[in-house]
């Protein structure tokens, strides 16, 4: 009889062995945390690169307002200003912007911002139920790996002159129930100072002139010391 030797145990395809991991490295998972008073952060719409990340970094910057979905109205890619397309934010993407430098991470803390339309929130023709709106942000943010209590930022559009806000507090209170804070982001034609006392109460100034690229937007939090401060997510 012969005896089995190390070699034996390798396998083969016929008899394939498993193989035991020592020590895995540890999952980083990221939480939601509150966000820094008086934070600079940039509005982006295309996947974050690291020269992006170091240059804003650089600068000062602290955050990224990703966007989940693409603007409903854009502007041409000729147009002057005109930013780069959305593409949808992922979970991978989300574990590189909030992990640290040493872990091949940028080191920024994250929040997502939803683009929606308010004119088409509403049971009518050609308008989307707030229950509806509300899922679809919710999916995303499970997409994405957005964690529990992170801030989620609207960033509202209408044709109209006026949009009801009873729609509108509908689909913030259904993405609140599941776990999340919500703020309406500012448009970048609205140079004041904001605040939504709905849900947030702190103060922002958005759309700060960038000083390296005039094609990203960046904002300004505030004191962020009001009840309910914004959360931004952070490994």
């Amino acid at each position: 009889m012969s005896s089995s030797t190390t070699g034996d145990n390798k396998g083969t395809t016929e008899n394939p062995t498993l193989v035991k991991i020592v020590n895995p490295p540890v999952p980083q998972l990221t939480y939601a945390e509150v966000a820094h008073p008086h934070a600079k952060g940039i509005i982006y719409n295309g996947t974050m690169k690291p020269s992006i990340a170091d240059k804003y970094k650089s600068e000062g910057y602290n955050f990224c307002i990703r966007s989940l979905n693409a603007p409903t109205t854009q502007s041409p890619p000729t147009a002057k200003g005109s930013g780069p397309s959305t593409i949808p934010l992922t979970a991978q993407e989300t574990n590189r912007i909030t992990g640290a430098n040493d872990k091949h991470g940028y080191g920024l803390a994250l929040m997502p911002v939803y683009h929606q339309d308010a004119s088409k929130i509403g049971a009518g023709t050609g308008q989307t139920a707030p229950s509806d709106i509300a899922t679809s942000v919710l999916n995303l943010l499970s997409e994405a790996a957005i964690p529990i209590g992170t801030t989620v930022w609207l960033q509202l559009t209408s044709t109209e002159s006026s949009s009801g806000s009873g729609q509108i507090q509908a689909v913030e209170q259904q993405i609140f129930q599941s776990g999340y804070s919500v703020g309406i982001l500012g448009n970048e034609v609205q140079q004041q100072q904001q605040t939504n006392g709905r849900v947030l109460e702190s103060t922002y100034t958005p759309f700060e002139q960038s000083s390296s690229n005039p094609q990203i937007r960046t904002i300004t939090i505030g004191d962020n010391a009001g009840s309910y401060p914004i959360y931004w997510a952070i490994q």
